[in-house]
């Protein structure tokens, strides 16, 4: 199994093709890798056009949403089969949550970078 993304694509260039061309060449990438299935957080509306389905429907959990189907963690066979006889859960590497576990110094390491405007829109957990 392998995890990526989530793909984001600058809002001047959205509903072109390029947020599916990315997808498209990161799963054959992943596919020449070996990966078997691959996971991610992501809205259903746009990974799903690429037969991601919701992880739980295939026997994955979200580990840290463990109570819920967690509708925006999703999966991809890319080996027919691959998940058959699976279950389990998934949890995010470490690496992930730099921002939450040292925030100064995630803030210190933003303020590198020219300001943006920090939004959450449709589509993010939040």
């Amino acid at each position: 199994m392998m995890t990526f993304g989530p793909i984001s694509i600058r809002p001047d260039y959205k509903r072109k093709g390029y947020g599916k061309t990315l997808l498209d060449h990161s799963m054959r990438i992943a596919a020449e890798m070996g990966a078997g299935c691959l996971l991610i957080c992501g809205n259903i509306a746009f990974y799903g056009k690429s037969g991601f389905v919701v992880a739980s429907t295939r026997g994955i959990r979200y580990a840290d949403d463990p109570e819920s189907d967690a509708p925006y963690f999703l999966c991809k066979e890319l080996q027919e089969g691959f998940l058959d006889g699976i279950t389990g859960s998934y949890r995010d590497p470490e690496p992930y949550f730099v921002a939450m576990r040292n925030p100064e110094a995630f803030e210190k390491y933003d303020a590198e970078f020219p300001p943006k405007e920090k939004l959450v829109l449709p589509g993010q957990l939040g």
